[in-house]
């Protein structure tokens, strides 16, 4: 079930859904520098793990200024920060990988396709980088009792689920809450 969310066109279209909004209210709001209008500079991201048909979803929003020029990208729960893979797959596969030997931890990465170095990669920046956020400094207050470090991405996850009631929605409704909470980790320019 896991990797069909990743599969799941509807997933990130309910996903690009979320970024259209949160897009068109940072573009409303207009350039925080010199209050002036916000033109479309978007362009088109290629995430290794995305269908080719998928078009419209690999579109990153931006924009730039009309007076001073300086460019605001805002932040997206699809894409985390520069790497390219979609942010769900590095939130998901992380999770799974948590605790695996190396042979289990090597059939993950063949199943999703993902090298089992970036899996290392990504599992040592939950461990070390992202820990050091202001966003994981905001948001570990938010649970008692509080989650443990070593056990992120897929306790988040977890946390995330105890909420959902119905089963049938209940990864794609955890991981859009949790990426929802990651979305200023993908952007260095919405409120600079």
């Amino acid at each position: 079930m896991c990797q069909t969310i990743l599969q799941n066109p509807s997933f990130f279209k309910f996903l690009l859904r979320i970024d259209q909004d949160h897009a068109a209210t940072i573009r409303l709001r207009g350039c925080i520098h010199c209050g002036g209008p916000l033109h479309q500079t978007h362009y088109e991201r290629k995430p290794r793990d995305a269908p080719s048909s998928w078009i419209e979803e690999k579109i990153r929003f931006s924009f730039c200024c009309g007076h001073c020029r300086r460019r605001c990208t805002p932040a997206s729960v699809r894409f985390l920060g520069r790497r390219v893979y979609w942010g769900a797959t590095v939130l998901l596969v992380t999770a799974l990988c948590h605790g695996l030997p190396l042979r289990r931890s090597n059939k993950l990465s063949q199943h999703f396709g993902v090298p089992i170095q970036t899996l290392r990669r990504w599992r040592q920046w939950w461990l070390t980088e992202f820990i050091l956020t202001p966003v994981w400094q905001t948001l570990r207050g938010r649970f008692l009792p509080p989650v443990e470090a070593h056990s992120l991405p897929g306790e988040l996850l977890h946390r995330c689920s105890a909420r959902t009631a119905t089963k049938s929605t209940l990864l794609q409704d955890s991981m859009t809450q949790v990426m929802r909470w990651l979305a200023p980790l993908s952007t260095l320019t919405e409120d600079q």
